[in-house]
This record gives C-alpha cells, structure tokens and sequence, in this order.
C-alpha cells in the first residue's frame, strides 16, 4: 500500500504552524512534523517544503544539516548560513552527532539489542550499528523502544528493526501490512511509527554542546494511550 493511501494525521501545512524547538543567530531546529520534506522531490505533492517554510518563518534563507524520512517526525536542524552549514556538515557525515529516536515496534522486546548488519547505499553494503532498548510494552505484542543509531545509513533504523524481525507498526516499505491496517483502522495511525526525540549537536568553536528534545507529537501519543486502554484482539 502506497504512503497516499494513508489519513495523513498530524500533517501540518503552514510555516506559522511549525514548533520550533531552538533558535539562535546561526542555528534553527524544529520539531519536524510528519509528510513534511526539506525540499521539494520529485512525486511529492503537496508537502510542506521546510526550506521554504522557515525561511518565511526566520526571515532567513536555511540549510539543512542532516534529514528525516518524510514520515518521520522529530528534532530537525538548519544552519542560518552556508559558512555555518558547510563547518557542521562533515560532524553529520562522521556520525559524531548523536541521536535517540522513539519507535514503536511489532513483538515483545525485553532487554536491550544491538543490529550491526551493514546497509546497502547503491551498489555499496555500508558498515551500520543501531542500539535498542525497550520502555513499554503493548498486550504482550508491541514494544516501545528507544532507538539509538550509531551510524547514518538510509531507513537504518527501520531497516535494522526488520532485520531483528521487529519491524515499525505503520512502516509501509520494511513493515507488515496487516499489522499496519490493524492500527489504522483500530487507532487511527496514520503514518510509520517514528519520532527523532533527541539530538546533541557540536558546533564549532563552543565548548559546551547543544541538546534538542522534540516531545511526540499528539497523533503518537494518541496511539500509546489508545493501546494502554485497549483490551481487545491483537494482529
């Protein structure tokens, strides 16, 4: 099932709608909302193009410094000038930034895991490391895990968690489609099951460095009390 065959719940469509969550003379982050993009891709259709959103928004043309899958929500960074973006970039790339996402993954997981299995980049199998460790279980089906990527490969995570046979509930490329239409239909999820909470970002030339949160979005956690009160069958 196509991604447009999905309620787009959550979606937000206006830059004075976007939550900022830290803003300086050289750096904004926002909480990034679901189907949003950076910048305009081919076939896609009616997203908010963040570029274009935060520049109206700052009065500032941005850069982005690192991305989220179109469906994924969470902390997101933009330098406020190519000097600044083209100083931070190679961290990004190095993997020195550190990040935490929350997912919400199929199967019962009770202590923490490691997937190390490489990620294909073309033609090019990249070495990879993502950790998991579990918060909250679901009717004995569905876990709540804090994931921590250590590299920066393409759907690493989703990937990851497929590959340890925990895929994200919602995830239309690396999930189960059953599963998926279980918590669309039964608790209106709209989109993948992915939220990029925390991030630590270095910057040159300060000694300290600067911590992002990004709280769930309401849809998400609309989903969690859903499923705390639900009693009834399970996929």
């Amino acid at each position: 099932m196509s991604e447009d065959a999905y309620q787009r719940s959550g979606e937000v469509h206006s830059a004075a709608d976007l939550e900022l969550v830290y803003e300086d003379d050289e750096l904004v982050a926002i909480n990034k909302p679901a189907w949003s993009v950076v910048h305009y891709t081919r076939g896609v259709r009616g997203a908010l193009l963040l570029n274009n959103a935060l520049a109206e928004r700052t009065g500032a043309k941005v850069f982005p410094l690192h991305r989220l899958d179109r469906q994924t929500s969470g902390v997101i960074v933009f330098a406020k000038s190519s000097e600044v973006a083209s100083l931070m970039s190679a961290d990004v790339r190095d993997g020195i930034w550190h990040k935490r996402y929350l997912g919400l993954a199929r199967g019962t997981i009770e202590a923490p895991l490691t997937c190390d299995r490489g990620v294909k980049e073309g033609d090019v199998r990249r070495d990879a490391r993502s950790d998991f460790e579990p918060l909250e279980s679901f009717c004995d089906r569905y876990t709540l895990v804090r994931a921590t990527p250590h590299t920066g490969r393409r759907h690493q995570l989703r990937y990851h968690l497929k590959h340890i046979s925990h895929p994200i509930v919602g995830d239309v490329l690396y999930g189960d489609s059953k599963v998926n239409r279980f918590f669309r239909e039964t608790f209106g999820l709209g989109r993948h099951f992915l939220h990029a909470a925390w991030l630590r970002v270095l910057r040159p030339g300060r000694a300290e460095a600067l911590e992002l949160e990004a709280p769930l979005p309401p849809e998400l956690e609309d989903v969690l009390e859903k499923l705390r009160a639900y009693d009834g069958p399970v996929v």
